[in-house]
């Protein structure tokens, strides 16, 4: 049941994507997705590395979005960024039912992570993830001195 709600919440949220115009609520978006694919992956699974992995990847490359809007994108005042259309919104949902339904019944409960990466792969993915959150830490602090050319 548990399953089915956060399939159906992914669905519609990748929906939503139509719906929006602004790169900051993409950029919401980007992370509530990928905090879902991470929970589904978790239940599917049942390893817990793999939903680490795809978060780190997701959220970097949403935090790269978020530093890109905010240095070529002037701040704006509080409008509506939504362009609600009602038959948009109807034909989501529906979409989303199906293809939540479509995944939940064919899911298998089998563990598959041999198959994406034996056990010295998994130092080396550690390894990268490590580097990319170092990476990260650089970027924002390079991205928060106000003073240079950067910002």
């Amino acid at each position: 049941m548990i399953m089915a709600f956060s399939l159906f919440f992914y669905f519609f949220l990748l929906c939503l994507f139509s719906l929006v115009s602004h790169p900051v609520y993409y950029c919401v978006l980007l992370v509530a997705n990928s905090l879902l694919c991470s929970f589904t992956c978790y239940t599917l699974y049942g390893f817990s590395w793999y939903p680490l992995l795809f978060c780190l990847v997701y959220i970097g490359g949403v935090y790269t979005l978020f530093v890109f809007v905010s240095v070529y994108s002037p701040n704006s005042s509080v409008v509506s960024y939504w362009s609600f259309n009602s038959s948009a919104l109807v034909f989501s949902l529906f979409f989303c039912v199906c293809c939540g339904l479509f995944v939940f019944y064919l899911s298998l409960s089998a563990e598959f992570s041999s198959y994406l990466c034996s056990l010295s792969e998994g130092y080396f993915y550690i390894c990268m993830c490590l580097t990319l959150l170092f990476g990260f830490l650089v970027l924002s602090l390079v991205m928060s001195v106000k003073v240079n050319h950067y910002r």
